[in-house]
């Protein structure tokens, strides 16, 4: 429930920002912006999976109480980061120009600008880097409802000071100068969280040890490249689309990726706190109860999801039109067909969890993996032959058969039951319930309803009426509401 407050206080944050962005920098200044991000985000490949390491470690050794072990492998991790950054930001201060000549080429806005916002970014990067160490251990202590309190904080200050900066007139320079500010204060906020629920966790460099990095590097490994292949799942279209189609169709294509992003993100929060909880409790009662969490988890899932990721497509021309207003008409197919490969993805998550909090985390990898070359392989020639819309097409049929793999392996864990069942009764209510609903709120719309506010009325309170039979459905459902009474903001 703290995930998904966090992800609805980014929702509207993340919807208002890109509108004013390109009110105060252009489109061809939104897209240079956007391009960076892509970038700096491919740098998290240097996290070598130990960020995910110190989560699955810290909630296994704290199974069993043992602080020592957490301590060192946090040290650990911490002392190779902080090594790790330096590598990072030195290669992106030398590469700055062949980066911005190769990628960017000729524009309005001066290279030194660009350059400038590069090396801001590269640096706010890896002190955010160094302290997820901290958001990682709380993680693995399962206190999430402090994680995302202090990264919805974060991501309120950044969105304030961004546009405070664009009015004033900081142009480009500025989204950097926010998002510096706003790491600052998530920094101070983990660093008083951690030394308040345990006081034992202490940073101590000494601790450091070669053996320790050998112990986790087998689930650390595969880590890092899973790392590779989700920004190849989630970036690598962004930079594919700016080489063959330029900043501009980059700017109109991440409209639409942003959206489905959100949307994605809002889903996950059911997903993310698994594997430490799976960890957990692999540890202590086997594959059995492993298995009846994935069953639990995934009927959740399908629940949460349906809804919002048909939600998205049928109504793709009504949400561009009330966010952006008119000029976006070219990603409505795009914003459809998003919409259907990050639901392949999302309902791959509880399975992937699963697998990596027992141990299997090759299983996922090798998924990604799948996926990944796939992505490489279709993109570009559909880039260069359909533009955007291409790009998406490929994004989806990458998805497909990266979750087909996933749950053909999960069976075979799992040789009690069958995935197919699985899906058709978790899924079977949700998904005809939705579309029904939804196709005839649009039908209605399309033919009767001419002003936009009142078609985006109608279509949320259809979005509204299906989560009421959602959660009605089954008593068991209901529960959900339940969680509610344990949260304190």
């Amino acid at each position: 429930m703290y995930n998904l407050i966090r992800r609805l206080v980014a929702l509207p944050i993340g919807l208002v920002l890109p509108p004013i962005t390109i009110q105060y920098l252009g489109v061809e200044g939104y897209g240079i912006w956007v391009l960076i991000q892509t970038l700096i985000t491919y740098t998290s490949l240097m996290d070598m999976g130990f960020s995910p390491a110190i989560t699955k470690y810290t909630a296994e050794y704290d199974a069993h109480k043992d602080h020592f072990k957490i301590v060192r492998v946090f040290n650990t991790v911490l002392v190779v980061y902080i090594f790790l950054c330096l590598i990072v930001f030195v290669i992106v201060y030398l590469g700055k120009g062949l980066i911005i000549n190769f990628l960017i080429g000729p524009t309005k806005i001066p290279k030194e600008t660009i350059s400038f916002v590069l090396i801001i970014s590269s640096l706010v990067f890896c002190c955010n880097m160094v302290f997820s160490a901290y958001l990682s251990f709380l993680n693995g202590l399962q206190r999430m409802g402090i994680t995302n309190k202090i990264g919805s904080i974060s991501s309120i200050s950044n969105c304030l000071f961004s546009i405070v900066f664009l009015c004033v007139g900081g142009g480009l320079k500025s989204l950097a100068f926010a998002g510096g500010i706003s790491g600052i204060l998530s920094a101070v906020m983990y660093l008083r969280a951690c030394k308040k629920i345990a006081p034992y966790l202490t940073f101590n460099p000494f601790l450091f040890r070669m053996k320790t990095i050998k112990e986790v590097w087998g689930f650390s490994s595969y880590g890092a490249m899973g790392n590779l292949v989700a920004m190849i799942h989630f970036q690598s279209d962004k930079l594919m689309i700016s080489y063959f189609l330029g900043v501009s169709s980059l700017a109109l294509y991440d409209v639409a990726h942003r959206l489905v992003f959100f949307v994605w993100g809002l889903s996950g929060s059911f997903i993310t706190p698994i594997m430490p909880a799976i960890s957990h409790v692999h540890a202590k009662y086997g594959v059995e109860k492993s298995k009846e969490v994935f069953q639990t988890i995934f009927s959740y899932t399908a629940l949460m999801v349906c809804p919002l990721f048909f939600f998205v497509p049928v109504f793709a021309d009504t949400l561009l039109l009330i966010w952006l207003g008119a000029g976006y008409e070219n990603t409505i197919s795009v914003l459809r067909i998003l919409s259907l490969a990050y639901l392949f993805n999302i309902l791959s998550g509880p399975g992937a969890s699963v697998l990596t909090g027992m141990g299997f985390y090759k299983i996922p990898f090798y998924g990604g993996v799948i996926t990944a070359v796939i992505t490489l392989l279709l993109c570009p020639a559909l880039i260069i032959k359909f533009g955007i819309f291409g790009s998406a097409t490929g994004i989806m049929t990458a998805y497909g058969i990266g979750v087909f793999y996933l749950f053909l392996q999960l069976q075979k864990v799992f040789d009690s039951f069958s995935t197919a069942r699985i899906f058709y009764h978790s899924l079977l209510f949700p998904a005809g319930m939705s579309i029904a609903i939804f196709l005839v709120t649009n039908t209605f719309i399309t033919y009767f309803v001419l002003n936009k506010y009142f078609a985006f009325t109608l279509a949320s309170l259809s979005l509204f009426i299906a989560y009421g039979l959602i959660l009605f459905k089954d008593g068991r459902y209901r529960a959900v509401w339940k969680s509610l009474a344990a949260l304190r903001l």
